[in-house]
């Protein structure tokens, strides 16, 4: 008898623990959500049947953690085996999956260019402006794919899609390829439909959120309908754009992704609310800051600058702690308002420019106390287009200081 492939062990093993773990696929998604990861029961699913196998990114790492301590948990007697050993036969089921030719597991992949096609130039520069309008790596489609509800819709995405249905329709240029302008038309009226869907839903940003809302009609029946409408929307503007894309890759109409010129840096510092402003100082001295004992108020800082002449949004910034033996512990993403009524997030970066985001230290300071096992924590900024960049690693011991400082621990 031939030897299981790795890609059937890996199922079969992930099968086996998440069984001794008691998790249902409910749990395990709540649990990756607060943790800043997506596992959804079609993923898992996959997963566990076989059909495709994971990537070595957190979300995989995350899961076997879970599992694992819910098995030891629940005394179920399987052994608790260790990222090391998960990952190596992760790598094993990659490789085999590579080597036949399987399919990868990733979303929306594009098709790749089988024919060459005369390229007319009227129509580089109609697919030019689409793309401008529509980027295949804005944060706008990233948001749409991974969306579980359209109750809340970031303004960064709702507005790149209202400005490019603004563009799109007005745009007179016919496609030359009866094909693209049979397309483009089938794109345009659903990006059409979903922004009529957002004209609908109310900005909230006055309150503190920069976000549309679902309506409130009155009843839960209506406004469930309501957000039916808003995802109908969604999902009939998805699939014409991946029809545009794939068509547009298939006439050499596409252009390879640009490599970013970015060149962001981005670190964490101590800091604490003045009348003019925040003061920040690095984490050693963040107990140096001026203030009036524990009550002060002390924030964590993000500070995002570019060193050189790109200016981009700064969507979001937060920091990730991880546990000694390097997996992710958790990942806290710094809230859309600071210390003042004004918006901190998003922020636009200047050419040479930095801009900061906040959050309170004594919160973040009870979420270190409470996880207990945290090593090591770093900063991290996304960018509008969805660009991630992180900080240098801060060790415990680094942190303690300003920790003690903001949340002391009561005198026995």
């Amino acid at each position: 008898m031939g030897e299981t492939s790795a890609r059937v062990r890996l199922a079969e093993e992930l099968l086996k623990l998440k069984t001794a773990s008691g998790m249902t696929y409910t749990q395990i998604g709540n649990q990756a959500t607060k943790q800043g990861r997506k596992l959804g029961k079609s993923k898992l699913s996959g997963w566990l049947k076989g059909t495709n196998v994971p990537e070595a990114d957190g979300s995989f790492e995350l899961l076997v953690h879970l599992l694992e301590a819910h098995a030891v948990r629940n005394g179920s007697g399987v052994a608790s085996r260790g990222l090391s050993w998960w990952r190596a036969l992760q790598r094993k089921a990659v490789a085999e999956r590579d080597a036949a030719g399987a399919p990868k597991p990733a979303a929306r992949t594009v098709l790749p260019s089988t024919q060459p096609a005369a390229l007319h130039p009227g129509d580089v520069d109609k697919a030019t402006r689409l793309l401008n309008c529509l980027p295949l790596d804005g944060y706008w489609l990233r948001w749409l794919q991974d969306a579980e509800t359209m109750l809340k819709v970031p303004l960064i995405v709702s507005d790149p899609l209202c400005d490019a249905h603004r563009l799109l329709q007005r745009d007179r240029l016919a496609y030359i390829d009866p094909e693209l302008h049979t397309a483009h038309q089938e794109l345009v009226a659903p990006l059409g439909a979903l922004t009529y869907e957002f004209n609908g839903m109310t900005d909230i940003s006055d309150e503190g959120q920069d976000v549309l809302e679902i309506s409130d009609p009155g009843t839960p029946g209506a406004r469930n309908e309501l957000h039916r409408q808003v995802c109908q929307a969604r999902d009939g503007f998805l699939p014409p754009y991946d029809r545009m894309i794939n068509l547009l890759n298939r006439k050499n109409l596409l252009s390879p992704a640009p490599k970013s010129s970015l060149d962001i840096t981005v670190d964490l510092l101590a800091a604490r609310w003045a009348r003019d402003g925040a003061l920040v100082a690095p984490l050693a001295a963040g107990t140096l800051l001026p203030g009036q004992g524990p009550t002060a108020p002390y924030y964590f800082a993000v500070q995002v600058a570019s060193r050189n002449d790109q200016g981009p949004q700064i969507a979001t910034a937060g920091i990730e702690l991880a546990k000694p033996d390097g997996t992710l512990a958790a990942s806290y993403l710094f809230p859309a308002r600071g210390p003042t009524p004004a918006p901190q997030l998003p922020f636009q970066l200047t050419a040479y420019g930095s801009g900061q985001a906040l959050v309170n230290a004594p919160e973040a300071a009870l979420l270190f106390r409470g996880l207990g096992t945290v090593a090591r924590v770093r900063p991290f900024a996304h960018t509008g287009s969805g660009q991630v960049f992180h900080g240098s690693w801060r060790t415990r011991d680094e942190l303690q200081p300003f920790l003690d400082t903001v949340l002391p621990i009561p005198a026995s």
